[in-house]
């Protein structure tokens, strides 16, 4: 084998690895990070569990992000959020933790406040960037806790 040869088949592999790059960049997913009360979440969002529709200046979107890891077990975040953009009205966010059977928490719109960094459809696939603060309720005990989260997703668009 010549160093050529060798040359050439790295900077072909190479070649193929920048080429898919674009393609991968456009896959449906991404991240929600923050933390509920004191607890600090990174959770994955699930492309295939993910979506949004804007038809003129009305918005529907919805996501399913999981963590697995960490001394919280299994964790589930799922946002909806729906209607006039640019400041949909109407929102609800609910949290799951595995282990503890009984500690769903939720909050609407009436305790969380969404502000959208963008919101934006091209070539089958909305960027959603931005953050939601306040308080959802919930738990065995039916209590209110603070949330910070921000997310950036790539969601695939739905007809």
């Amino acid at each position: 084998m010549t160093f050529f040869s060798t040359m050439r088949r790295s900077a072909t592999t190479v070649l193929v690895c920048l080429l898919t790059l674009p393609a991968l960049a456009n896959e449906p997913g991404g991240l929600v990070t923050g933390s509920f009360a004191d607890q600090p979440l990174e959770l994955k969002v699930a492309s295939e569990l993910a979506g949004a529709t804007i038809v003129g200046n009305y918005a529907d979107a919805f996501l399913l992000a999981t963590q697995t890891e960490g001394e919280q077990g299994p964790v589930d975040l799922e946002l909806t959020i729906n209607g006039e953009l640019p400041a949909p009205d109407e929102m609800v966010l609910t949290i799951t933790f595995a282990r503890d059977v009984g500690r769903n928490w939720t909050g609407g719109q009436d305790s969380l406040t969404l502000t959208l960094e963008e919101f934006t459809p091209g070539d089958g696939i909305v960027t959603l960037k931005g953050t939601l603060m306040g308080q959802v309720s919930g738990g065995p005990s039916s209590e209110t806790r603070p949330v910070t989260f921000s997310f950036d997703t790539l969601l695939e668009e739905l007809d």
